[in-house]
Formats: structure tokens, sequence, C-alpha cells
């Protein structure tokens, strides 16, 4: 059952507000029920009626039932008032809950201000505001949405989007697939293996993954499979597991561009990334490091690969360097690591370098978007994810013997997919900082709302 708040101060239009929300809500087909909090005494009852001699004899609770309607009058007495948590117990089970009052509680709402209540704006002080309604100018800025209070639709869609009820069309998504990427520059073993590419889907007919052992197999498989989602009509959320963006600072220096694009691109063109795993990141690693001055950023290579600019270990000055060894969304999931390291465990940067190209040649796609470069538009979204976000779930529900790769991807695809199907995924894709370098950085999609990615599995 969704709840779903409206609070203001007295004269702002609170009730008219609520009146027109059930009329515009029930109208179109979905169950409501609402809650009404007030500060004075109130009886709804009459002295001399039958249900108030009942109540004066001492009754805790009277229930007054005709063939229309019934009412339970219930004495709190000398006890303390119930809760709203409390109140809504009592309610039958319906699509959504409307609250009228209970500002102090956390349930999401919609402030409705007027200044002819001399009042200030309560959002700035409260973080379960979602929204603003109001019909004159705002004394002051808000981060929020600022919605018509006299548009009710627009703020029956605004709370029905909220409450995951009316399915955004940005965020609805029919399918979702996760890809544990690899930079082996051999194929991968025939017999399905961990460290390799491992591809999860998630979809409302059920679940699958699949193993790659090239780079170049796996990107063929998603083409097909990306285009017979398109024939069929359905929208796909494609995850990847690694960065789609360098710290701020090095795409400028490396393209003369501050958009992450430049950096797919650019090294769509220059990496050599054959059909047997072969490649030369190493190489090419060395060649960017020389181009920004040497010694780094990047850093970790085979010691039988003497390569002049490239570190065989973190030997990166990155403060004279003028470059951050972490992206901001690093600091949000400490795990991940450094884009920057290309060697030994955890070298995820050789992914970054391998994978990119790809996501350049994924992105030319008609109808393709790049989450949060791009808004979520289109029959088929990209985006980076971190698999380890499901660390503990994937241990738990992992088998003796299980590869832990093809574990992470069916599993992060069954909570996205689930995120979907309900729409909090809207969360995902709207809840992030925005910051001047959050273009060329890019964000991990689901940074921040581990929560919510868990509760989906259960």
């Amino acid at each position: 059952m969704k709840v779903f708040g409206v609070i203001g101060w007295k004269n702002a239009g609170k009730t008219g507000l609520m009146e027109r929300l059930v009329a515009e809500i029930t109208g179109r087909g979905f169950r409501l029920s609402t809650v009404k909090h007030v500060h004075h005494d109130v009886d709804l009852d009459q002295p001399g009626k039958d249900t108030y001699r009942h109540r004066a004899a001492g009754a805790r609770e009277v229930v007054l039932a005709s063939a229309r309607r019934h009412a339970i009058l219930t004495e709190h007495r000398d006890g303390p008032e119930p809760d709203l948590s409390a109140i809504l117990a009592r309610l039958a089970p319906v699509d959504l809950v409307l609250v009228e009052g209970y500002k102090r509680d956390s349930h999401p709402r919609i402030e409705v201000w007027r200044p002819e209540t001399g009042q200030p704006l309560i959002q700035p002080g409260d973080p379960h505001v979602r929204a603003v309604a109001t019909d004159a100018p705002l004394p002051q800025d808000v981060r929020v949405p600022v919605l018509d209070l006299n548009d009710t639709a627009a703020v029956a869609d605004f709370i029905l989007r909220e409450t995951g009820l009316l399915r955004d069309p940005a965020t609805a998504f029919d399918t979702v697939v996760v890809v544990d990427w690899s930079a082996a520059a051999v194929p991968s073993p025939a017999k399905p293996s961990a460290n390799a590419i491992w591809v999860g889907l998630a979809r409302a007919s059920g679940e699958e993954t699949h193993y790659f052992r090239t780079r170049q197999q796996a990107e063929a498989a998603l083409v097909t499979l990306f285009d017979a989602e398109a024939a069929a009509g359905r929208r796909v959320l494609a995850g990847f597991d690694f960065a789609f963006g360098y710290p701020e600072g090095f795409a400028s220096r490396l393209t003369g561009s501050t958009l992450a694009r430049s950096v797919w691109h650019w090294l769509a063109d220059n990496l050599t990334d054959g059909p047997d795993n072969r490649n030369d990141r190493f190489a090419l690693a060395d060649r960017m490091n020389a181009q920004l001055g040497g010694g780094g950023p990047f850093w970790g290579r085979p010691r039988s690969f003497p390569l002049g600019h490239l570190p065989e270990t973190r030997a990166v000055d990155y403060a004279a360097l003028g470059l951050s060894e972490r992206r901001r969304v690093e600091g949000s999931v400490p795990r991940a690591q450094p884009v920057w390291k290309l060697n030994t465990t955890g070298c995820v940067g050789g992914q970054v370098l391998a994978g990119l190209p790809m996501i350049a040649r994924l992105s030319a796609r008609p109808g393709c978007s790049v989450w949060p470069f791009d808004a979520p538009a289109g029959s088929l979204v990209l985006a980076e994810v971190y698999p380890s976000l499901l660390a503990a779930e994937v241990s738990a529900a992992m088998p003796p013997g299980g590869i832990k790769d093809e574990f992470q991807v069916r599993l992060l695809a069954r909570a996205l997919f689930r995120l979907a199907a309900d729409g909090g995924i809207a969360a995902l894709l709207t809840d992030i900082p925005d910051w001047p370098g959050r273009q060329e950085e890019g964000w991990i999609l689901g940074a921040g709302h581990e929560d919510a990615l868990k509760a989906a599995l259960r």
C-alpha cells in the first residue's frame, strides 16, 4: 500500500488539493483512501445519539454501521495518540493512501504553499518533501520540482510516478542486461570460468546467463540481442561493469574535449583489439602517459613489458599530474579500484580501456542513450554498474563450486529488473549529484542506493 502526503500551513489550500486529487486519481481507476490529521480536539458524534451514549458509558470503540457505510470511533482516553503507522494499519488495502498533515512523519509528500499564509516554505528544512505545489512565485529557490497547484492532473501524475503507480516511460524497462567484462589478452577457457565475460539477462519471461570467450563474440551477441529486443518493441537497460569515464580533467588533456564521449571515440580509434582478444592496451596506456608528460596517470604492467612511460607499480604522483586518483562516485563505493590500475588483482583499468570502444560503437545505435551523460530515453539505455554492491547477496546465493561472475550478473540484473517493474529504479536514475565534472566522470547506477537493490532481491 503506497503512502503519499500533502502538507502545508493553515489556509494554504491542502484540503482543496486533496479533494481534487481524490477525484482525479480514483477517476483513473486506482483504489484510494485518505487520512486527515488535526491538532485540535474533534468529535464526529453528537451528544444524545446512541453512539455518543455508548462512548460516554466507557466503550473503547464504537461502530456505527448502515447499509451504505460504517464508521469506527476509537477513544484514546488517557493513552497516547497513535502514530501514522498505527492508523494506516487499520485501513483496508488500497493502491494509495493520501495523508493530509502528519508533517513530522517520514513518508514522502508535497508541500502546498501560498504567500497568503504569511509563512515560510517548509521544504528547505524537510528532506521528505518531494515537490512544492503553488500558484505564486516562490520566495526562494528549492531543490525539488515546483508544480502548478491548479494543475491537478500534473500533481496526480507526479504522485503516481513517485509511488511507482504510474511508470515514467523514461524509467520503464522490459529487459535488463548486466555485463561483466574482461580485458584478457587470450580467449577464456572453453569451459565456463571466472574472470571472463558473463552476461546476465532478466525479463518477465525469466532469467538467463551467458558465457563468452572473447570480446568480439560478446559484443556481436549483445548487438544481436539489442536488435531482437528493438524489433519486439522491448526497451532495454544494459549495465556494464567498467567505468564510463575518467577523473575530471583527463578527457580534455587527452582529446581537447571535456566530455567522456571524446575518450570513448579516441580509444575506439586507437586501441587494437583482435578477434583472439590480443590487444595493445599496455602500449596504448604508455602512449597516453607520454602525452600527459610521462609517469602516469596509468600504472601496472607485466614485468615482461618494458614500457618507458608506464610504471610497473603505483609510482604515480597524482597531485603533480593535476589529476585525481579516483572519480567522485568512488567515494561512495570505496571498494571500487582506481581506473588507472592496469595489472594485478582488481585491475579494472584494463577493462575500461577494452570496454569503452564498445560503448562508443553501441552509443551510435539509433535510439541509444548513455546514462548519466544523456537522459535515460530511447529504446536502449547503457549504464555503468558495479555488481559488488550486492557482494553479500551473491555470496549467500552462490552454491559450492559456483562462479561468482555468473551469480553477480544474474542477481544484479534481477534486482534492476524488479526495481524497473515497480518504479523504484527512478530514484537510481535521478538521485545522483550534479557537478561540473559529471559529464566527464559519469556515475555508477545504484551507488548510494544499495539498500533498494538488496530489498529488490528479497
